[in-house]
């Protein structure tokens, strides 16, 4: 029988759980790494260097983590927010990474992550009557057998024409003859990557983020540490480490390059996702078709439709890709091409780009992104650097593993890594908390769904939450015009989840800068003033932190202001295959 949630009671308690990360807790680590070397730097707090970290700390070693922005701050919180085998690289053949990725993605919705990892059903509409079911069929059955061993995810099931427009009303029944159903599991890229880190944290990691590395120490030709800038105070910080890892996803090689090599380039790919109203779509089941060019994907988001993706090469600036108009236009052209009743520009709540690493030698020429690999690889060089880049999402566990072996190596460590048996901040007492939906609602007079989004997004730390709105009731309080989020969960974020800016926790923490029509900008004066008081604002930060998120939301959303004032065109097809995430 599931236990009620009891809060833990705030005070002393709560300010030394070391997965908190705050400013306070940012200060101590740093000035405690700059006093005594460490095991292990780890640049990079995407999911992999993330990984990567715990992975380290669970053999035993001191290890700090930089990060020279916010967590998962690049392509780790841009992604199709899906765990998943990647289904259409069986047709490449690669069985491997398929056999890999769905060993990872089971271990998420079974041990790693419960409260955020969740099956959802695809469906592959078929268009034609004799080849394609047995062809696409014979897929999906190597699929499951993958999974076999998992045992997380239901299996395949085939749909006739009728049985198709049932489980999905908008589908066109006149363009497909069937479909056959599979599963992988939804999850928030961003706050998972959240948990890793807090995790590591829990196991000892110094996290210190808004530090870039400027510098490496060498010790002859040998790395021997970092020197960080601390981005608030403008300091610099040399600290001393056995060895480091470089997991800075698209900066890998101009990180390799500040160390003294250049053996390998990164090549970005830009993939575009959108987020639909919930009315967009009829359907009990995620979609997965063929596009002009390669494949296009709608799953259920939190109640919402999140479509993508396109995959075309990026020159642009690294740290903020944009979607463009004629991206949004590829992604609903190809949805359309299977729907009764289109999706149109209006059902189109928010938008962002994410540029993915894709690995190329040196000199090698690749024009494009399907040209370039899209498996991971550790590369070493100069000595007592190691470098981990591409790969895919959903198999960071694995590219982090393997960046920790390679790097400890020369140290004489032997100890393997613990991370495939050990839940995730959030996951450790899913089990009491899992079927608590209905009591929290009551407790917080919040609607069930709420209640359960709730859960998702924090897992057994709900009672954070509580204890919070136990001291201060106010915070149990819905967002105006975002019901789904507590007044609470944005405190917690710069309590708790390392958040130190506006952009922070609207784009991060939570998700209200792309669920919300005008980008959260009506809600935005609201947050800052909540949170402010938390983090030590002046009134004049406050307002730098608002200009800067206006900023931000004008540059994301100018494809979609683009497209209001001009009539619909056929899109171009992005080139290359797509970025599977």
């Amino acid at each position: 029988m599931t236990e009620p949630v009891r809060p833990r009671a705030p005070g002393a308690e709560e300010a030394a759980d070391p997965t908190w990360l705050n400013p306070a807790q940012r200060s101590r680590d740093l000035a405690a790494a700059s006093a005594a070397p460490v095991d292990l730097v780890v640049i990079g707090a995407g999911v992999t260097g993330a990984g990567a970290a715990l992975d380290a700390a669970t053999r035993g070693l001191a290890v700090l983590l930089v990060e020279a922005g916010d967590i998962a701050v690049g392509t780790s919180s841009r992604s199709g927010k899906t765990f998943h085998g990647g289904l259409r690289y069986l047709e490449q053949l690669n069985f491997r990474l398929v056999a890999h990725a769905i060993a990872e993605r089971d271990l998420m919705v079974k041990t790693l992550c419960p409260h955020m990892a969740r099956p959802e059903a695809f469906v592959y509409p078929l268009t034609h009557p004799w080849w394609e079911r047995p062809y696409v069929g014979a897929g999906v059955l190597l699929y499951d057998l993958f999974g076999l061993k998992g045992g997380a995810m239901p299996r395949q099931r085939h749909f006739s024409r009728k049985g198709l427009k049932a489980c999905i009303a908008s589908i066109d029944a006149q363009r497909v003859v069937g479909g056959i159903q599979y599963y992988d599991a939804l999850m928030d890229d961003a706050r998972h990557t959240l948990a890793v880190v807090r995790s590591a944290a829990g196991h000892g990691v110094k996290v210190v983020t808004r530090a870039p590395v400027v510098e490496f120490i060498k010790d002859g030709a040998q790395v021997a540490g970092v020197v960080l800038r601390d981005t608030w105070s403008g300091s610099q910080h040399r600290i001393g480490a056995r060895a480091v890892i470089n997991a800075t996803g698209i900066w890998a090689d101009e990180v390799q390059q500040l160390a003294g090599a250049n053996s390998f380039s990164v090549q970005p790919a830009k993939g575009v996702h959108l987020l639909l109203r919930p009315e967009a779509l009829q359907s009990d089941s995620g979609i997965l078709a063929r596009a002009t060019d390669s494949v296009i994907i709608a799953r259920r988001w939190y109640g919402y439709w999140l479509v993508g993706t396109t995959d075309s090469l990026w020159s642009g600036g690294k740290a903020q890709p944009v979607a463009e108009a004629a991206d949004v236009d590829y992604l609903l052209d190809n949805l359309n091409r299977y729907l009764a009743r289109k999706v149109g520009r209006a059902d189109v709540l928010g938008v962002y780009a994410g540029l993915r690493p894709l690995l190329k030698p040196v000199g090698d020429n690749a024009d494009s992104t399907s040209a370039l690999s899209r498996d991971h690889a550790v590369i070493a060089g100069p000595p007592g650097l190691t470098t981990i880049v591409g790969g895919k999402y959903t198999t960071y566990r694995r590219m982090a593993r393997d960046a920790v072996d390679a790097a400890v190596r020369p140290l004489g460590v032997s100890r393997p890594s613990g991370t495939a048996t050990l839940p995730l901040v959030g996951a450790g007492q899913w089990a009491a908390v899992r079927d608590s939906g209905a009591a929290l609602a009551q407790r917080l007079r919040i609607t069930p769904a709420a209640a359960g989004l709730l859960l998702q997004r924090h897992g057994d730390r709900v009672r954070d939450l509580l204890a919070l709105t136990e001291a201060q009731p106010e915070l149990a309080r819905a967002l105006p015009g975002a019901a789904q989020y507590l007044a609470a969960e944005l405190v917690y974020a710069v309590q708790a989840e390392g958040a130190q800016t506006l952009i922070d926790v609207l784009v991060r923490r939570t998700h209200l800068s792309i669920e919300l029509a005008d980008g959260a900008l009506a809600l935005a004066p609201f947050v800052a003033e909540l949170i402010a008081p938390h983090l030590g604002w002046s009134a004049q930060r406050e307002q730098a932190e608002l200009h800067a998120y206006e900023r931000l939301i004008q540059r994301e959303r100018a494809a979609l202001q683009a497209l209001h004032s001009q009539p619909p065109t056929p899109a171009a097809p992005a080139a290359g295959t797509p970025a599977t995430r």
